[in-house]
């Protein structure tokens, strides 16, 4: 009673999904294949997205990018170098590169892992979702795309367009991963900032963190003692302290709760100290 699609196009993709509301959707499969080999579970339904090249594309639309949701990882890795090396540099620690080539943030996103690589870094950078289904097309902030622990806001018989990402080439953006290996390994922590700065004045500031609560999230108390200050140690000080309000870190197999708050303190720190003295503080750079 198994059954597995791999519609070309989006209209086919469409029809599949009316007939079959309980389908799978399968990119990479790095994610849905664990259901069956960790968990044991049988899925009854499949539908292969990577044939449908409409949505395998990248465009610059003069103020965002728009990435298709079957873009494969590693052809992302190699457009958004230009735009946010950062972001690149986080991408070549996810995964291997046979991964990154079958892989994509589409999947990323549809998982909601709080310690996806890729989410804190869209939360920081105000990356919107489309959302497609049968008749409708819907834009959501990612910041309101995550509900609860691998939950979302993306129901039974729709799919993932695209990502847009803006651009902000005015801002300074910094990314940073933690993990036990530099390459191949699971983040114990990621953390983005996307940071306006006016005359030494913060102006506006974005920060995300991953692998700090069930969902990836935003540092909402954290962002509003930065905003408007100037970078003195006092409020940076200030700002460290806010994280805990912002965040009730988990321990596991990965990390401590006190481990991870300590080192989210300091790549806030670290992130600043790097905007002021105007270099970077990285192993191999």
């Amino acid at each position: 009673d198994k059954k597995y699609f791999a519609p070309r196009y989006v209209q086919e993709l469409k029809k599949i999904l009316k007939r079959n509301i309980d389908a799978h959707l399968l990119s990479g499969g790095t994610d849905l294949s664990l259901k069956v080999t960790k968990e044991r579970k049988d899925i009854n339904c499949v539908v292969y997205m990577n044939s449908i090249k409409e949505l395998n594309y990248i465009k610059n639309n003069n103020g965002y990018i728009e990435v298709g949701a079957t873009t494969s990882l590693i052809e992302f890795e190699n457009y958004i170098q230009k735009h946010y090396p950062d972001f690149a540099n986080i991408l070549k620690r996810y995964g291997s590169v046979q991964i990154r080539n079958v892989g994509t943030i589409a999947g990323n996103i549809a998982t909601a892992s709080p310690i996806g690589d890729t989410l804190p870094i869209l939360l920081s950078l105000d990356a919107k979702v489309i959302l497609r289904s049968v008749k409708k097309t819907k834009v959501i902030p990612i910041n309101d795309f995550f509900i609860d622990y691998r939950k979302t806001r993306l129901k039974k018989g729709q799919f993932i367009d695209s990502i847009r990402i803006p651009l902000f080439p005015k801002n300074i953006f910094k990314a940073y991963k933690i993990s036990k290996r530099i390459d191949d390994d699971i983040s114990s922590i990621c953390a983005s900032f996307n940071i306006e700065l006016k005359n030494n004045k913060i102006k506006k500031i974005k920060i995300a963190y991953g692998g700090m609560a069930n969902i990836p999230q935003r540092a909402i108390s954290c962002e509003k003692i930065l905003l408007n200050s100037s970078m003195s140690d006092n409020i940076i000080s200030k700002a460290k302290k806010s994280l805990e309000k912002d965040f009730k870190p988990i321990t596991d197999a990965r990390a401590s709760k006190k481990y991870r708050m300590e080192v989210a303190k300091n790549l806030l720190e670290k992130c600043f100290l790097e905007v002021k003295q105007k270099k970077l503080i990285r192993i191999n750079t």
